[in-house]
């Protein structure tokens, strides 16, 4: 199968702190071929600046399959994180803008009339390029992929700090993820809520005991009763961190609780007010499931979209009155009460020490590990059906990465959700992640299971970037280092990129891009060592 004189090395390869299990046979696990959610063909993104045409990706294609763990891993500035923004098309324009490609989402084309948002004019003897952009065509395509972001692919950004506003609490952002992916259940909830209900009382006095007593354990199985007689959930985690709050022997506790409880019992005027904003939200899901088969058959539905976009105009105006301000204030208590103390539930899940406090607090007073935590929790909160994690656990303790790891498992086990992890910790990925690609300056250079991946590596970027890692069993073993650094991609080396740092460069790899080959079970490699069967676009 190989040409060139590329041998296996004499002793195994790097692997990770835990032993990688056996690679199962192809049949019994690979997944239908068609079974992708997500799938990325010949991706080109580029970024315009006054030093020329920075081609930041240049023809990349891989894919994520239904419930599959996809790793990408490479060095810093390959590109990892340019492909996670040009998916949900959160590249800044100006400068970078997608020239071309398709990424296909469910069926759907999320670049569709990508080649009518801008034309582009070389001028001579020089290497830039002007770029004249139709904005109008720009906003309808970041109005259709409001459908897409946050509800159906979710986001976890490598900088936390940037990507979260420092004037608005920690409760406000969250909860403003909440009412536009779930808001319709939120107020439902709240409609539903059976305050009530004669068993309140002794889930009230269960909650006062377990306080009294400092029994935690007790105190949650109480809280969560308390919950689900009330028929909300969110207040019996309120009940929890009010009896965890209140100091030993508190006389008033049970006040305190039934004070908190009449939040439940909304008025005529709130009830009304709730109705409203289901309606608004349900009319914005319309919407957002138009853009969505707009995007599927590539047919423009405007009848259909300008009938809802009456609907909701006529559903604003005929209530023109909540939005006077005391008016709004007085009607939404009850809904901001509610998505506060879901934010809070959403927090603990990401194993946040004071939830309630860090809620109520703002983005400048959190570690980084902390915001990471704080957005790993945003992007969660709607159950997507694919996760892109940008390096999701870089500013975490290494007991808490490996509890967001665990989260990230069980969301992948309960709902379903593909995941795209981007990171430079090989073991993670050994442990994580059901398939690895390889990429280097802007290009998939090798891309396969992992358990293939990491016992025989083809490429030999994917060689270095293995060697390079310490092991356990080999304490006494030399690290190996790739020489030289990722290529400017403003001129980038002709044929293979990677030529210029391969110890097995051959004239052939200066000439041509080597085309990607199978060399395995769903094993592909971009290189002139091998000569499999050329794979499948």
């Amino acid at each position: 199968m190989a040409t060139g004189t590329l041998t296996p090395p004499a002793e195994p390869l790097p692997e990770a702190a835990a032993p990688l299990p056996e690679a199962p046979a192809a049949a019994e696990t690979a997944p239908p071929a068609d079974d992708a959610i997500l799938t990325i063909k010949d991706l080109r993104t580029y970024f315009y600046t006054y030093d020329g045409v920075v081609k930041a990706l240049d023809g990349v294609s891989l894919k994520i399959r239904r419930g599959e763990t996809t790793g990408l891993v490479g060095e810093t500035g390959c590109g990892k994180s340019v492909t996670a923004f040009s998916v949900t098309r959160l590249i800044a324009d100006p400068p970078g803008r997608i020239m071309g490609g398709r990424v296909l989402f469910d069926g759907a084309n999320l670049l569709w009339r990508l080649e009518g948002e801008a034309k582009y004019v070389t001028k001579p003897n020089t290497p830039r390029v002007k770029v004249k952009r139709y904005f109008r065509r720009i906003r309808a395509a970041d109005t259709r992929m409001t459908a897409i972001r946050g509800r159906r692919i979710s986001m976890i950004f490598q900088e936390p700090s940037q990507a979260m506003n420092p004037v608005f609490s920690i409760s406000n952002q969250l909860g403003e993820v909440l009412l536009l992916h779930r808001g319709v259940e939120i107020v439902g909830a709240m409609l539903a809520a059976t305050p009530r209900n004669p068993e309140v009382g002794a889930a009230l006095d269960a909650v006062v005991s377990a306080a009294t007593r400092r029994q935690r354990e007790e105190l949650i199985v109480a809280a969560r009763r308390l919950g689900e007689v009330t028929g909300s959930e969110s207040f019996g985690t309120e009940a929890y961190h009010t009896a965890r709050a209140a100091p030993p022997g508190a006389g008033d506790l049970k006040p305190r609780l039934v004070r908190a409880m009449a939040r439940l019992r909304v008025s005529p005027s709130q009830k009304r007010y709730l109705e409203h904003r289901r309606r608004l939200m349900r009319l914005q899901q319309q919407l957002a499931d138009i853009s969505l088969d707009e995007m599927r058959t590539e047919q423009p539905k405007n009848a259909a979209r300008r009938q809802v976009q009456r609907k909701i105009f006529s559903e604003r105006l005929r209530h023109a009155y909540y939005g006077l301000w005391g008016i709004r204030s007085r009607m939404r208590r009850p809904l901001n009460t509610e998505t506060f103390w879901r934010t809070v539930r959403l927090l603990e899940g990401v194993s946040i020490a004071n939830p309630a406090q860090v809620a109520r607090g703002y983005p400048h007073e959190l570690s980084g590990g902390m915001l990471q935590r704080v957005m790993i929790a945003m992007a969660l909160s709607s159950d997507p059906d694919v996760l892109i994690a940008d390096e999701p656990t870089t500013a975490l303790d290494v007991t808490i990465q490996a509890q967001i790891l665990e989260l990230m498992r069980d969301l992948k086990q309960r709902v379903g959700t593909s995941i795209l992890l981007i990171t430079h910790d090989l073991a993670v990925i050994a442990e994580v992640a059901d398939r690895v690609c390889v990429m280097y300056a802007g290009q998939i250079v090798e891309q396969g299971p992992v358990a293939d991946v990491f016992r025989q590596p083809l490429h030999p970027y994917a060689q270095g970037l293995l060697a390079s890692i310490p092991r356990f069993d080999q304490p006494d073993k030399d690290l190996q280092s790739i020489p030289g650094s990722v290529p400017n991609l403003i001129t980038p080396p002709t044929g293979c990129r990677f030529h210029p740092r391969c110890p097995h460069a051959m004239p052939i790899c200066k000439g041509e891009r080597p085309p990607m080959t199978v060399e395995g079970p769903e094993h592909t490699v971009a290189c002139y060592l091998y000569t499999g069967p050329v794979a499948p676009d």
